[in-house]
C-alpha cells in the first residue's frame, strides 16, 4: 500500500512540475485575466449625480456589468476639484476592480489648483466619448461668424467679455489662447456653474461662450442663441450645417471635451489592457452608443493606454503654454 502511494505521489510531484514548467513561462496576464474579476468593480464619477458625465458613467458601468459578470457599482464623490474623487480611487487597491471617470475639465484643475495628478496618481484606461463645444452668441447678437467677433475684438480692446465655469477652467484657458492666437483681448467672467454663464449670455450680459455642445445647443436650437462655429477638427452629426472655426479661417487649437476611464497607478498591465478592450467592446453596443449621443457624445475609445495617456500629455502642454505665457497665478 506505502509503495503504491509513494508510486502515485511521485506521479502527483512529476505531474506537478510539469504543469508549473508548462505555466512558468507564462505571463501575469494571462493568469489574472483568467480569474478577472472575481468580486464586484468600483466606477468613481468625480461629480455629482444626474450631470452627463454621470449618466453616461452609468450607461457604460451597466454595459461592462454584462460583459464582466460582475456588478460595476457608481460612487458619485463631487467636491473639492476632483480631489474627494481622485482620494477615493487612491486608497483602493490597484487591482482593476476600481476605476475612476476622468475628462479634460481634470487637467485644466491639475495645472491650476496643484491638488491633484492624474498621471502620477493613475493609469489612463481608455477614451469613452468626447462631446465638441461650439462658439455662442446671444441671438441679438451683431456677430455672425467667428471672423467678426475677432475683428470687432482687435478694433476695441478689452471691449468682449466672455464667461466660464471659473477661473483657470477650461473655458478659461481656451479663451485666452483664442484672444491671444488672434491678436485681441477680451474681460474673462467667472460663474458658479455654466447654465448660469449661458442664462447671462442669453440675456445679453455677455458677447461670447465657449460651451459643451449638450448645455448651448438647446438654446440655439430655441433660438435664444447663436453658434458661430463648432470648435472641434470637423462638424458635429447633430449641426452639421455649422462650420467649423478651422473652415472659416480662424486657425485656433480645437476645444473638445472628453472623458475616459482610469485605475489606480500600479495596476498590473494585464488587467489595464483587459479593461480597455471591455470599454472598446461597450462603446459598440448600440444601446450604449444612442444613449450617450442624446448626451451629445461621440462614443469613442483608445486604439491603446498609450494613446489615451498622449492625449492627456497633449492637453497638459497646450494649457501649460497658455499658464505660462500670460504669466498666470492661481490661489
Amino acid at each position: 500500500m506505502n509503495g503504491t502511494n509513494g508510486m502515485n505521489n511521485g506521479m502527483n510531484r512529476r505531474r506537478f512540475a510539469q504543469i508549473v514548467a508548462a505555466t512558468g513561462a507564462l505571463p501575469f496576464g494571462a493568469w489574472a485575466q483568467d480569474v478577472y474579476p472575481n468580486r464586484p468593480l468600483k466606477l468613481v464619477v468625480p461629480l455629482p449625480a444626474g450631470g452627463a458625465a454621470d449618466v453616461n458613467a452609468r450607461t457604460l458601468a451597466a454595459r461592462l456589468q454584462q460583459q464582466l459578470g460582475q456588478p460595476v457599482v457608481v460612487e458619485n464623490k463631487p467636491g473639492g476639484s476632483f480631489v474627494i474623487g481622485m482620494q477615493a480611487i487612491g486608497t483602493a487597491p490597484a487591482d482593476g476592480h476600481s476605476m475612476i471617470a476622468i475628462n479634460t475639465g481634470m487637467v485644466a484643475a491639475q495645472l491650476t489648483l496643484g491638488r491633484i495628478n492624474l498621471l502620477e496618481s493613475l493609469t489612463p484606461v481608455s477614451t469613452t466619448g468626447t462631446t465638441p463645444c461650439q462658439l455662442v452668441v446671444p441671438a441679438s447678437s451683431p456677430f455672425r461668424t467667428p471672423g467678426e467677433l475677432v475683428e470687432y475684438g482687435r478694433r476695441n480692446p478689452g471691449k468682449l467679455n466672455y464667461g466660464s465655469v471659473g477661473v483657470g477652467t477650461l473655458e478659461h484657458l481656451w479663451c485666452t489662447l483664442f484672444g491671444r492666437t488672434m491678436g485681441f483681448e477680451a474681460t474673462h467672467v467667472p460663474f458658479k456653474g455654466m447654465p448660469d454663464a449661458i442664462t447671462a449670455l442669453v440675456q445679453g450680459e455677455l458677447h461670447f461662450i465657449p460651451s459643451v455642445f449638450s448645455i448651448s445647443n438647446p438654446h440655439v436650437q430655441r433660438g435664444n442663441l447663436r453658434c458661430l462655429a463648432i470648435l472641434s477638427d470637423k462638424r458635429h452629426d447633430n449641426a452639421p450645417d455649422t462650420p467649423t472655426l478651422k473652415e472659416q479661417g480662424v486657425n485656433v487649437r480645437p476645444m473638445e471635451f472628453w472623458g475616459g476611464l482610469a485605475v489606480a497607478k500600479g495596476t498590473p498591465p494585464a488587467l489595464v489592457e483587459r479593461l480597455r478592450k471591455e470599454i472598446n467592446l461597450g462603446l459598440q453596443d448600440r444601446s450604449v452608443t444612442e444613449k450617450l449621443r442624446t448626451f451629445g457624445s461621440t462614443p469613442v475609445g483608445s486604439v491603446s493606454v498609450e494613446a489615451f495617456t498622449a492625449l492627456i500629455q497633449s492637453d497638459i502642454q497646450w494649457m501649460t503654454q497658455v499658464i505660462r505665457d500670460g504669466n498666470m497665478k492661481f490661489s
